[in-house]
């Protein structure tokens, strides 16, 4: 599985964190990558098919289909990307599945600890967000509570019933970030490789 983040720290240190707490309950993810960019939605998803692509050559290559990927994520944010809506069409023209947190993806973060209703903006969902992690800024502090994973989804289908399927854009405030938690889990139960 590759994930490839708009983000340069706070996505990928929450999956990579996620990654190690689902090896420790009975779920294994192996060869589990995670690019994070700093990009514009377009650029991630361009840059995952990039990287998609490079796999499969190389799996052909070398007559190893383990090395490429069976499944390719982007995380990225609505806040005020032109680009949003040509990465959406990308996607799904080219079978990569887009996860889309409105306004910012420390709206899935802050679902660990409390409900979402009322729309909100990045500065308040980070002011939140601090008020249960103090000191958090973009690092994901080490006893960040992973395990609220299925807590935070039911929230997140709470605040938005809709933002169910990948490549779509919800409300605000919106996640569907818990599809691929769900991939991930599945991933690990199937053992798979990539």
């Amino acid at each position: 599985m590759l994930v490839v983040c708009e983000g340069t720290v706070t996505e990928k240190q929450y999956l990579d964190g996620l990654k190690d707490h689902l090896r420790a309950i009975p779920v294994e993810v192996v060869d589990y990558e995670c690019v994070g960019k700093g990009r514009d939605p377009h650029s991630t998803v361009e840059l995952a098919i990039r990287l998609r692509d490079k796999a499969h050559r190389r799996a052909r290559a070398q007559r190893d289909a383990f090395l490429a990927y069976d499944a390719v994520w982007c995380v990225v944010d609505v806040d005020d990307h032109a680009t949003l809506g040509s990465a959406l069409s990308l996607a799904r023209r080219k079978g990569v599945n887009l996860v889309v947190s409105h306004p910012c993806f420390e709206v899935w973060l802050l679902l660990h600890f409390q409900e979402l209703s009322a729309g909100t903006t990045r500065p308040e969902v980070v002011r939140k967000l601090q008020d249960h992690i103090k000191g958090c800024n973009k690092n994901i502090p080490v006893n960040f509570p992973f395990e609220r994973h299925d807590l935070a989804r039911q929230r997140a289908l709470r605040a938005d019933p809709e933002h169910c399927e990948v490549n779509r854009i919800g409300g605000n405030p919106s996640t569907n970030v818990w599809l691929l938690v769900d991939a991930m889990k599945r991933s690990g139960k199937a053992g798979d490789r990539r």
